[in-house]
């Protein structure tokens, strides 16, 4: 009689475990699946660039060779080739100029410490974009380029490792002259005809400061200058005309748009919209938690239903010795 019911006492116990502890195996699962996290290493010429400030940006996912934009940026036409080895540093800068012009918020932001590092963590799978300030060191400027980075798989101890690009420039007290070009890819407009002109913005730091005409007349291409060689300028086109795809590329002084001509113009589906939050700190911030798939419920209902029979089989046991002994 007293190892029937400490038999029914242990039921009892291991049932009520198995349920205590069925949704802390959730939780830390769930926790763990938005555990990726990316880290950026700057140097240059075996120089370590302390201090570079970076912004990380969701833009999206990606599905075979079609990017699936956030809302914010799904209203463009860009052209990001076939995010090849070779395509994607223009990729990055197609997508930089673009972030500025949308006025996206970063998802989390923060400077390389005396190593030279910085880590983005609690990041999920999809593509990100990485824009980095200019830095100075002396008189020498070291401008950094954008990066385009993916986090794939199931692996949620995953650690992408990126070294961005800089180059650098000696800083005078001459201004800095700039020039923004368009070029069309088209087939010498033979099928088809073009817009008469473009309107171009231009932005400094992420402000606009100009908006300016391409067209015949000044030959699609526009010339300024300033005295602030450490500014960082990005330009996009306003209106992407029908049936064009648009990329841009740039290096220190000039900047290239090239306007691609579609037949069929291409359809882009956009994800459900991201929550992001502005930082205005150097600290590292954590990024909102995004939205999980492939987060492992398989582990609740069979340990909730095996913690249900358990206590069934032991009220059952107890039912029925009450009827015998009646």
């Amino acid at each position: 009689m007293q190892k029937t019911k400490l038999n029914r006492l242990a039921a009892l116990l291991l049932s009520a475990g198995l349920l205590f502890i069925a949704p802390l195996c959730f939780s830390r699962t769930a926790e763990a699946a938005a555990d990726k996290r990316i880290t950026l290493t700057c140097t240059q010429d075996e120089i370590i660039l302390k201090g570079v400030q970076w912004e990380l940006f969701q833009i999206g996912e990606r599905q075979d060779h079609t990017v699936n934009f956030i809302p914010a940026l799904s209203e463009y036409e860009l052209d990001l080739g076939d995010l090849s080895t070779e395509a994607v540093d223009t990729a990055a800068k197609t997508l930089e100029s673009y972030v500025t012009a949308a006025g996206l918020a970063p998802i989390a932001a923060g400077s390389t410490d005396s190593n030279g590092e910085l880590v983005f963590e609690g990041l999920d799978n999809g593509l990100y974009l990485a824009v980095g300030k200019p830095l100075q060191i002396g008189s020498i400027c070291y401008y950094p380029s954008a990066l385009l980075l993916e986090i794939l798989g199931s692996d949620t101890g995953m650690s992408y490792d990126a070294f961005p690009k800089f180059y650098a420039e000696h800083r005078s007290n001459a201004d800095k002259a700039y020039i923004v070009r368009k070029v069309w890819v088209d087939d010498d407009d033979a099928n088809h005809a073009r817009p008469v002109n473009i309107t171009v913005d231009l932005f400094e730091n992420g402000v606009l400061r100009e908006t300016v005409t391409l067209d015949e007349s000044n030959n699609w291409e526009y010339r300024w200058e300033t005295l602030d060689t450490a500014s960082r300028w990005t330009v996009v086109e306003r209106k992407i005309p029908a049936h064009y795809e648009v990329m841009i590329d740039y290096n220190s002084q000039q900047y290239l748009i090239r306007n691609t001509y579609q037949d069929t113009p291409k359809v882009t589906t956009a994800p459900p919209a991201v929550t992001t939050t502005a930082t205005t700190t150097a600290e590292v911030k954590k990024p909102a938690k995004l939205i999980q798939t492939g987060q492992l419920w398989w582990s609740v209902l069979p340990l909730s239903v095996g913690g249900l029979l358990l206590i069934g089989i032991g009220i059952s046991a107890r039912t029925g010795k009450k009827d015998n002994e009646e």
